[in-house]
């Protein structure tokens, strides 16, 4: 474990609820690029059932999130990465199918792999 890093317990438990193998080592290094980032905060929480991973910014908005599955990482586009102007729905689409909006309109898509993962930090193109 990373030391001292906040909610550190979670990062086994989720590995542990993650099923598909892929999917775990999308996890170990979605995390791992995390925690690297110079420019977002990132941590995990667990409310209840809801196992989130969270990125915040600067100003202490999160304009990015991913939520581990059993087969899959559901990654979030947030309301405050929408409004930025810095993506565009038509281009993340090109990218990932199916890029779904939600009643909030967030936008989610899955990860299954590295890959995915790789795809998806060029595209979002942050550090």
């Amino acid at each position: 474990m990373i030391a001292d890093a906040k909610h550190a317990e979670l990062y086994c438990e989720w590995l542990d609820y993650i099923e598909n193998h892929e999917t775990k080592d999308a996890c170990r290094f979605f995390v791992g690029l995390a925690a690297s980032l110079k420019y977002l905060e990132c941590y995990p929480v667990q409310k209840g059932t809801v196992k989130d991973f969270r990125f915040f910014d600067t100003k202490g908005e999160q304009p990015f999130a991913f939520i581990p599955n059993k087969q899959w990482l559901l990654f979030y586009f947030r309301l405050p990465a929408i409004r930025s102007g810095h993506y565009v729905l038509e281009i993340v689409r090109s990218k990932f199918d199916p890029v779904n909006v939600n009643t909030k309109g967030e936008w989610t898509l899955k990860l299954t792999n590295i890959a995915d993962v790789q795809r998806l930090w060029a595209l979002v193109g942050i550090e």
